[in-house]
């Protein structure tokens, strides 16, 4: 399915245009990777993101990604989703591969999700495929066209934090705190009366986040001249962050030659270079760590806890740690495509992919208690390179104007190597990490036929075989077929009347795929038919799918006893999993009066499950707790909440759990695994209309059916007395008040809260993901104005506590769907731009 794409900063939002597809960014961060599913999920730990071919060639898909680079740290947690999920985001210093890539230089966006169109992929298409195609000079066009045409496209806007939590104020503060060191053994209380008349408070959210800036600006050349055809863009684009101290910005450069040599032999030149800054506050990239510091901040002043201890102020956080990081990457390719005859051609492709990236962390070096110099102290690098070589030999004929035959042979070559590079060095310590991956060369041989019949009854099928060569290669073969079958039912005879039915086609498929070399499988059934009505102007499509992936890839730390006490290790589980789904799509075009419109929905159902689970070859042979025959991939770990203890009981006030397993006693054996974090629905609507010269653009994105576990508000929502809380707290258990979950103050645990099946939030949601209003000022044969103003993400329904419902800061892998650590905020933002053509 073909896509536009509106004025965002990656293209990465825009794919949720298409059924089946959801896409959800890590944090709000400048520059932050964005996790996008096709159809469910194909593994549990590992990577979901799908394979990105440009212009004929994979890119984009060799980085080191957030969660290779954060298990440096061993981001797998080793109580498997445990009791207490305060997990960082995972982050790299390489920055989202998709901004090397700006809207405005995309002229074509494809999204494969098939069995039949991904199977043709092989060990990289398990998780969908998209296509992208950039612009061409002239927009591919081979008429005279002038020989140089300018374009220019620019768009200002301010981004605010569009929802914050509610947390108390000063005062609301200080009583509670008065309230918790009442109840915990009559402590001192920290607010007299008279502190409370003459308190002043601070509004630690005011204090980290701002407006915030940010700009775009495109500028290209194209053309046609003596067969040739050419385009150049410059970029820049320039975020300023919602967060105080951080911001991104991006340069890059394009250039794409196509020259027609003789009749028969063309050749093209496509290059790109690109450059990222981004610059962060606090210890992490997503600045996760340093928003819980504020939130969970003092607001009253002067700060004081229901203990003798008061914690230093937020801003140590802000002032003394920060990141930045630089990402340059560098893709070229050449390819020549020779025409035999009308019906034979060779096409030959190679390309070179390269990118740098570099993070610097500073930090206090030193100790005492005056000022101590913040020096830059540790260094993050990681590179990639990915080596292309392709050739694809294509034969199309038609035979007696009803056999129609198309045949392809296919070969790619395609290496890569990888390293990371972590060293600190400071006066507290010194430590490296260093890994260096070299794959061995990949050959995918692949052969693609098809055959129709009087334009009614058509078969596809492929074969493709995955093999490495190389000094350690083995003889393992991989072989991933595919194939699928459609009758174009319009085309038959007794339908020949209906001149307003232009399409009505019934096909099914079926594909397997695999991992990079895995021992998992993925089988792919679908099935679906598509429907044009109204003389075209309206398109139906309704689609089926059901994948079984066995032995998915999956990776757990667990800890076992050992001679020396314990040991962790990685356990390997031997897992099936199961999606199937409904997926639809309407869209047309119309006119009423003056008023024309083009709409579109696309709403799709996504079942995901294991339906096998039994432990891996490693010698741990451990099946971790949470997976469960029957049960979806992401699922939490948490308690069943019964109130509290009534007054008379020994721990009266305290929060009390059900005692799920009958035996008597409410401990860990009473934990149970509930919802799931990845959405069992989505849904898109995108609306144009136009009147006059004025032209209305608005996407619409909903995910419904899942939930989401925020190691933030499970502190927040502890009336503790020692740090900030939410309004929530303020429903604490008092005599009077016995009928909450809300514990006593001074007896929440605000180090590690307990979660219980009441701290799942509900994620249902419908969000304004973008909306546009232009006005051409000037259009002519040769040129064009517009004016347009619009946003983005700026609204978004449903009953989520936290900043946006729709983050992951478990990174791409499924299991760890549906965590929220509250790190940086998703940020509205507000735009006005201006194009122009001459």
């Amino acid at each position: 399915m073909h896509i536009g794409i509106p004025a965002f900063t990656t293209i990465q939002p825009a794919l949720s245009r298409v059924a089946g597809v959801q896409v959800t960014p890590y944090s709000g961060a400048p520059g932050a990777w964005a996790t996008i599913r096709i159809r469910g999920a194909t593994n549990l730990t590992g990577s979901s993101q799908p394979l990105y071919v440009v212009d004929g060639v994979p890119v984009y898909n060799t980085d080191v990604t957030p969660e290779l680079w954060a298990e440096r740290s061993s981001f797998l947690q080793s109580s498997n989703n445990g009791n207490y999920p305060n997990i960082p985001t995972p982050s790299t210093p390489g920055a989202n591969p998709l901004l090397d890539l700006p809207v405005e230089d995309v002229a074509q966006i494809t999204v494969l999700r098939g069995a039949a169109a991904t199977a043709q992929y092989g060990m990289q298409g398990s998780n969908g495929v998209i296509l992208i195609t950039t612009r061409q000079g002239a927009d591919g066009r081979t008429t005279a066209q002038p020989s140089l045409r300018v374009r220019y496209s620019g768009w200002g806007g301010v981004q605010q934090v569009r929802q914050r939590y509610d947390l108390l104020n000063g005062r609301q503060y200080a009583e509670l705190a008065n309230a918790a060191a009442a109840s915990s053994f009559g402590r001192p209380l920290p607010y007299s009366t008279a502190d409370l008349s003459s308190l002043q408070e601070v509004d630690w959210q005011d204090e980290l986040f701002r407006p915030a800036a940010v700009q775009s600006h495109n500028l290209s050349v194209d053309g046609l001249a003596h067969n040739t055809r050419y385009y150049a863009a410059a970029d820049y684009l320039n975020q300023a962050g919602v967060i105080v101290k951080s911001g991104m910005s991006r340069g890059s450069l394009r250039f794409n030659l196509d020259q027609q040599l003789t009749q028969k032999l063309s050749v093209g030149l496509r290059a790109s270079a690109s450059q990222t800054d981004q610059h962060y506050p606090g210890q992490e990239l997503d600045a996760g760590p340093l928003v819980q510091r504020y939130l969970l901040g003092i607001p009253a002043v002067p700060a004081r806890t229901s203990s003798s201890y008061s914690p230093p102020t937020p801003r140590f956080a802000l002032d003394d740690y920060s990141q930045t990081a630089r990402t340059r990457r560098l893709v070229t390719q050449l390819n020549a495509t020779y025409q035999f005859s009308p019906s034979l051609s060779l096409t030959a492709r190679g390309s070179r992919e390269k990118m740098d990236a570099e993070g610097l962390g500073y930090s206090p070096n030193g100790f005492g208690s005056g000022a101590v110099p913040v020096e830059h102290t540790s260094t993050s690098t990681t590179t990639a390179r990915n080596w292309v070589v392709a050739a694809a030999l294509r034969y199309e004929h038609t035979f007696r104007e009803q056999h129609a035959v198309t045949a392809a042979l296919n070969y790619l070559r395609q290496q890569d190597q990888r390293t990371l590079d972590y060293t600190l060095q400071s006066v507290y310590g010194f430590g490296s990490f260093k890994s260096e991956e070299k794959r061995l060369a990949i050959h995918s041989p692949s052969v693609v036929a098809g055959y129709t019949y009087a334009g009614r009854y058509e078969v596809q099928a492929s074969m493709r075989t995955e093999f490495a060569s190389g000094k350690n290669a083995n003889d393992r073969k991989v072989w991933l077929p595919g194939g699928q079958l459609s009758w174009h039912i319009n085309k038959e005879s007794f339908l020949a009347d209906q001149d307003r039915l232009t399409d009505l086609m019934l096909w099914a498929g079926s594909g397997k795929t695999s991992s990079f070399f895995g021992f998992d499988r993925t089988t792919h059934h679908d099935a679906g038919l598509r429907a044009g009505l109204l003389g075209g102007l309206l398109t139906l499509e309704v689609a089926a799918y059901q994948r079984r992936t066995t032995r998915a890839q999956g990776a757990f730390l667990v800890t076992i006893p050992s001679s020396s006490g314990f040991s962790t290790f990685y356990t390997f589980p031997n897992v099936t999993l199961l999606n199937k789904g409904l997926e639809f799509t309407a869209g047309g075009s119309w006119r009423i009066g003056p008023v024309s419109g083009t709409s579109q929905l696309s709403a799709a159902t996504n079942h995901n499950e294991v339906t096998e689970l039994k432990p891996g070859d490693d010698f741990i042979r451990i099946v971790p707790s949470s997976l469960a025959v029957g049960q979806p991939v992401s699922r939490f770990r948490v308690y069943e909440a019964d109130g509290t203890f009534p007054v008379g009981h020994p721990s009266a006030g305290q929060q009390r759990y059900a005692d799920r397993n009958n035996d008597g006693r409410r401990d860990f054996g009473d934990i149970y695994d509930e919802g799931t974090g990845l959405p069992r629905y989505s849904l898109n609507f995108s609306q144009q209309l136009r009147l006059k010269r004025f032209q209305l653009d608005a996407q619409f994105d909903g995910l419904f059916g899942y939930q989401i576990q925020n190691s933030l508000l499970l502190r927040l929502d502890a009336p503790s007395g020692f740090a900030n809380s939410s309004v929530r707290a303020l429903n604490y258990w008092t005599p009077a008040n016995q009928a909450t979950s809300v514990p006593r103050p001074g007896f929440a645990d605000f180090s590690y809260p307990v979660p219980t099946n009441e701290d799942l939030e509900n994620g249902s949601h419908v969000r304004l993901s973008q909306l546009s209003l232009s006005y051409e000022v000037l259009t002519t044969d040769t040129r064009k104005i517009s004016v347009w103003v619009g946003g983005q993400n700026l609204f978004v329904t449903g009953p989520y506590r936290g900043f946006d419902p729709n983050v992951s800061s478990g990174g791409a892998g499924p299991y760890y769907a549906g965590q929220d650590s509250g790190g940086y905020p998703v940020a509205r933002m507000w735009q006005l731009g201006l194009r122009g053509q001459f």
